[in-house]
């Protein structure tokens, strides 16, 4: 009876259709990364599952609507992914799907990974390298956006190296203030839409306190949300 009890429960569970996945998998920082993106995702108003190798399956994206990539290695996150579950979600957001990335998440929409030879998704073209600029790690840097300097969480994270062409379809939303590279970007893939930061906007209250640093302009979740909606059409 309690085999037939628990087989009924992981049957409902995988039966249930998400609007929202996150990859929890090798990669995802063990720290707080993935409940990070999860919260955000919550906030904006999804179901959201989080994904790993083991209970990665093509039939998750019918419902989907967004697939939200956490803070972490983006390398590791590539390697346990493998270009199969790489080319499903490639697949989704060419098709209409959103996909959202923080930090590690924003290094792997490149077609390598940061400066390494690591396979990213391919899905923005140009590079990802890292911003060497930082104050310290982790930091509170000034963001320069449409409305002003904003202070975002920092630790690790990349910028975007894109040529004049490869602007043409792409929304810049920040800037490192300290040298102006590229930081967050809109853009879109086939039919999907692509939200990425390389600085930390889903980053929760603990996170500062941990580092002992301070953003003057309060928590950024409501961006992180703004940026799933956004993607996800919603």
């Amino acid at each position: 009876m309690k085999l037939f009890i628990l087989a009924s429960l992981l049957f409902s569970s995988m039966a249930i259709a998400h609007d929202a996945l996150v990859w929890g998998g090798p990669g995802a920082c063990s720290d707080g990364c993935i409940d990070a993106a999860v919260y955000v995702t919550k906030l904006a108003g999804f179901d959201p599952m989080v994904v790993t190798p083991e209970n990665f399956d093509p039939s998750l994206f019918e419902k989907a609507k967004v697939w939200v990539q956490p803070g972490g290695k983006s390398g590791a996150a590539s390697n346990a992914m493998g270009a199969a579950n790489r080319a499903v979600i490639k697949k989704f957001i060419s098709d209409g799907g959103g996909y959202v990335g923080f930090c590690a998440g924003a290094f792997l929409t490149t077609a390598k990974v940061g400066e390494t030879r690591v396979d990213g998704l391919g899905i923005i073209p140009g590079r990802t390298r890292v911003f060497r600029k930082a104050k310290g790690y982790p930091s509170v840097e000034k963001m320069i956006t449409p409305n002003g300097i904003k202070h975002h969480y920092w630790e690790g994270g990349p910028w975007f190296s894109l040529s004049t062409t490869q602007l043409q379809n792409i929304t810049v939303k920040s800037r490192y203030n300290t040298t102006n590279a590229i930081n967050a970007v809109d853009t879109t893939y086939g039919q999907g839409r692509i939200s990425v930061s390389g600085t930390h906007p889903e980053a929760p209250q603990w996170w500062y306190d941990d580092g002992q640093i301070v953003d003057a302009d309060g928590l950024d979740n409501l961006e992180a949300a703004n940026m799933i909606k956004w993607a996800a059409r919603n």
